[in-house]
């Protein structure tokens, strides 16, 4: 029997949450926002016609390269 179809008849073991997390090319993150600020997120992504997480993505994004500029 050749390698392949041996490892083929063994069991796989189904990789951990954290071997997945490790692999991905982005990652999952939950943040709590005050209702205020929150509903401001929605109304700005509503009207850029975009999920709150793709625009919280971008804010977030656009901060951090701004935060670096100013500690240059």
């Amino acid at each position: 029997m050749d390698e392949l179809q041996e490892r083929q008849r063994l069991p796989q073991e189904a990789p951990s949450a954290a071997m997945v997390a490790d692999s991905a090319e982005s990652e999952r993150l939950n943040v709590t926002l005050p209702a205020g600020l929150m509903n401001r997120l929605k109304q700005h992504a509503l009207a850029e016609s975009r999920s709150c997480s793709s625009l919280a993505s971008f804010l977030i994004e656009d901060g951090l390269r701004r935060h670096r500029q100013l500690d240059g």
